[in-house]
């Protein structure tokens, strides 16, 4: 037998990288949130999402090292009382009565960092509310449709806009990746019927994925003819060789047609959007808001669009995340397996999708952006009044903004942004 030390020094040629290490464990936690187990399939995800290449072994050892267990490991972790606060946190949050156990199970996983399983979810809700079940009844009637045939990401982007909380005076715009499902992008704005607004928010997309679908559809609104002009001009000056072959730059659809995005509607006002117009017709009903004052007005203008960009952004987040349930019969993602939106945005190859992102110079949507007026075409508040608000909000400490929280914060601020509320 050879004495021979292939490796005296003890070192296995790995060289330690702080900064990818950082970069895996925040990729791995954003995973857990998504409520993905699967070490193969994260180790999948991981190259073209972060461009880390490591082996399912080596994200299990990191998985456990992060303390990031499945269901049943983290359930017999935790004492029942612990596992029951979990579900009650989520409960409570739902003022509407509308989330059912995959909402809260997934909601859980994101906002917790901990992923029960379903069976536990389900028992503790029928447990303290089992009447919130039978009052969730479907809501939606059965439209035609025709099937669809997905080339792959960035084929289509389908916009609308979302008027439910235009009561309290935060509208909704949001674009959908059309093959996937994946939520873009969702913003809340001064405005959803202007079309200034929607053909900015269409160029700032452009500028965060580099291009421009070969296609985007909206309803026909006139909203979004300054959309139209834009989106041709764009296909006029880019890729006239598209147009050539007869491929639009823009289609209108009846709303009940543009299901990508509209499908979206329903879950997003279950999930927040009733439990905001909520909370805020509360907050004036107890007497803490008082419309009429510009002042404080002016402040309400400037927190709420906060929470709810952080509320959407959330959303976003969760939905992306959840699993797409699998139907066989149908073309593109959700015909090959049961798969998030996310990845299926990001593994268009286990879907047989390809790329049709048109790169355009981005110099020149940057000027296009700038020439419209800038980000602040789409602020609910003045660049001054945004500053000294921010002073005020960040001086409170450390808050995470909630919709329990919101009007206690309005109501800190207010003296601080206008001392003669003092």
């Amino acid at each position: 037998m050879s004495s021979f030390n292939r490796n005296p020094t003890g070192n296995n040629q790995h060289i330690y990288d702080e900064r990818e290490e950082r970069i895996l464990e925040a990729a791995l936690k954003v995973y857990h949130s998504e409520k993905i187990t699967s070490n193969k399939k994260i180790a999948a995800r991981l190259g073209p999402e972060y461009g880390i290449e490591i082996s399912d072994s080596t994200v299990k050892r990191r998985r456990k090292l992060y303390g990031l267990t499945g269901g049943a490991a983290t359930e017999r972790a935790l004492t029942e009382a612990q596992v029951e606060q979990l579900v009650l946190n989520q409960m409570d949050e739902d003022t509407a009565q509308r989330w059912g156990v995959r909402t809260v199970w997934h909601k859980i996983a994101r906002d917790e960092g901990a992923i029960l399983t379903r069976d536990t979810v389900a028992r503790i809700m029928h447990t303290h509310d089992s009447d919130a079940f039978a009052g969730r009844d479907p809501t939606a009637k059965k439209i035609f449709r025709v099937p669809k045939f997905p080339l792959g990401i960035h084929e289509r982007w389908s916009g609308d806009g979302h008027d439910k909380l235009y009561k309290i005076g935060f509208p909704i715009w949001m674009m959908v990746d059309d093959a996937t499902a994946k939520v873009l992008k969702a913003w809340v704005v001064p405005s959803n019927r202007m079309g200034a607004i929607i053909a900015y928010l269409f160029l700032c997309l452009v500028e965060l994925y580099g291009g421009v679908p070969l296609q985007t559809t909206t309803d026909c609104g006139s909203e979004t003819t300054l959309l139209y002009g834009i989106v041709n001009a764009i296909r006029d000056v880019f890729h006239t060789e598209l147009s050539d072959v007869g491929v639009r730059a823009h289609t209108y659809l009846r709303s009940v047609h543009n299901i990508s995005v509209e499908r979206s509607w329903l879950r997003l006002r279950l999930d927040f959007g009733d439990t905001a117009v909520l909370s805020f017709n509360q907050g004036v009903a107890d007497g803490k808001y008082d419309s009429g004052d510009p002042e404080q007005k002016q402040l309400c203008n400037w927190l709420w669009p906060k929470l709810i960009q952080q509320d959407l952004d959330k959303w976003t987040a969760l939905r992306n995340g959840i699993p797409i349930r699998k139907q066989k019969d149908k073309a593109g993602p959700s015909g090959v397996r049961a798969m998030s939106r996310n990845e299926a945005f990001t593994m268009l190859d286990s879907w047989g999708g390809v790329n049709c992102l048109q790169k355009v110079d981005l110099d020149v949507i940057r000027q296009m952006k700038e020439d419209m007026g800038g980000d602040e075409l789409i602020a609910f508040s003045t660049t001054e009044f945004s500053a000294r608000a921010q002073e005020a909000f960040d001086s409170l400490g450390p808050i995470k903004l909630s919709q329990a929280n919101v009007w206690d914060v309005f109501t800190a601020m207010l003296p601080l942004v206008f001392p003669e509320h003092a």
